[in-house]
């Protein structure tokens, strides 16, 4: 009888079970379940109305997290991290997982936006000096600093071009006592057509970039990046630039989108990238059956690197909504991309924790909370869902799959 009472309710011997009667038994585990269940809903609540702290947000996702992605002592490294970011810096973060090895450390980012406030709170951290000194004192820190200045710096160009910045910690730096990000800006929209002149970007090589490399870049690099940008398809824009600062390497990552599948080869092409395989071809032919949108990650330095980045996602973004990743991941597990408990992990990971749910969560009624004015007359809702899934190809080398499960704060605006 105990198999049936999920340890909820004990009892001393069968008699005593007789005379309470299983109906009474079942009635009362579900009391039990239900207590339960409404002091988690309880607490959830309370985290959300707490503010819009990076603390909160990972206590509210941590019941939802497999540890086939993620391993306790991992998260616990993420919240050790996290805590140094205080206030409210972020409204937007993530984990990047393996999925076709068993490994369950995960990388972890979060973006700082241009809006409400969040820059200013991260400028407000540097210059109050709530980092400890360790932090300040390491090059990479410094430059990340002298970056926030000047982007909170209206009269900057930083402060109009740049609209954010994640900072992407990989698993193996978080347990070092100062860990060291990957800074990933995002600009304006990058992109190239008759009306616009190249020099109009010169201010991603001239400024943004040597501000977190500490130096000019070497000449060839600078040309290599603005050759990428003068080549791109009509329509396309580079929407990220990575400058990966914990990694030995000084390559640039540029990251574009509203690429056509068909356009992704003849623009590689154009660049200086060749594959005598043509496996990327067939595996871009492929992946454009399953997804709507995929996003081309490239990274530059004298050359092209040989490894490319295929981020695989939906048009338009529904969020924890979006029910076609399921036949996406039963794809990958048979081509041997994704384990199948990782792919099991992935599938239930999406959902919404809501500060009132009198409210039904849809995304004609709430948005992100760095579009809602600056005002704290809001229901907020914390939303997990499946961000995007990247393939790194190289030719003649394995594929790697990796899943980025995103959690983001949004919000429903009041009318009174």
């Amino acid at each position: 009888m105990n198999r049936h009472l999920n340890h909820a309710i004990s009892f001393e011997n069968a008699s005593a079970a007789r005379e309470i009667g299983l109906e009474n038994i079942l009635a009362l585990n579900e009391q039990y379940k239900h207590k339960s269940l409404l002091e988690r809903d309880i607490k959830q609540k309370e985290l959300l109305s707490n503010g819009l702290h990076a603390t909160d947000f990972l206590c509210l996702v941590e019941p939802h997290l497999s540890e086939v992605l993620i391993s306790p002592q991992n998260y616990a490294e993420i919240k050790n991290l996290i805590d140094y970011f205080t206030g409210n810096i972020t409204s937007f973060f993530g984990f990047e997982s393996s999925l076709n090895t068993s490994d369950n450390q995960s990388d972890f980012l979060f973006a700082v936006s241009s809006k409400r406030g969040e820059r200013e709170a991260l400028l407000h951290l540097i210059e109050n000096g709530n980092f400890p000194d360790t932090f300040c004192q390491k090059p990479e820190w410094q430059r990340i600093t002298k970056f926030t200045l000047a982007w909170a710096d209206p009269n900057s160009i930083l402060f109009h071009k740049v609209l954010g910045l994640w900072f992407e910690f990989d698993s193996e730096d978080l347990v070092s006592d100062v860990p060291t990000p990957n800074i990933f800006i995002h600009p304006v929209p990058i992109q190239m057509c008759s009306s616009h002149d190249i020099s109009q970007h010169t201010w991603l090589i001239h400024t943004a970039l040597p501000l977190l490399k500490g130096r000019r870049l070497p000449k060839i690099t600078e040309q290599k990046i603005m050759n990428c940008i003068q080549k791109l398809p009509l329509a396309s824009s580079i929407f990220q630039v990575g400058i990966m600062l914990s990694r030995p390497t000084t390559h640039i990552r540029l990251v574009m989108k509203r690429m056509h599948p068909n356009q992704i080869i003849p623009y590689l092409n154009s660049i200086g990238w060749t594959d005598e395989t043509n496996g990327l071809s067939s595996l871009i032919d492929e992946l454009a059956k399953y997804v709507t949108r995929i996003v081309l990650h490239i990274s530059v330095g004298e050359k092209i690197d040989n490894k490319i980045g295929i981020e695989c996602s939906f048009y338009p973004d529904l969020y924890n909504k979006e029910r076609r990743w399921a036949d996406f991941l039963t794809f990958l597990t048979e081509k041997g991309l994704c384990l199948s408990e990782k792919k099991s992990a992935v599938v239930h990971f999406p959902g919404v924790e809501q500060e009132d749910g009198t409210y039904d969560f849809d995304l004609n009624s709430y948005m992100t909370a760095v579009k809602i004015s600056d005002t704290d007359n809001f229901s907020r809702a914390l939303v997990r869902y499946i961000s995007h899934i990247k393939l790194s190809y190289k030719p003649n080398y394995p594929l790697e799959a990796k899943v980025y499960s995103g959690v983001r704060l949004f919000g429903f605006e009041h009318d009174y």
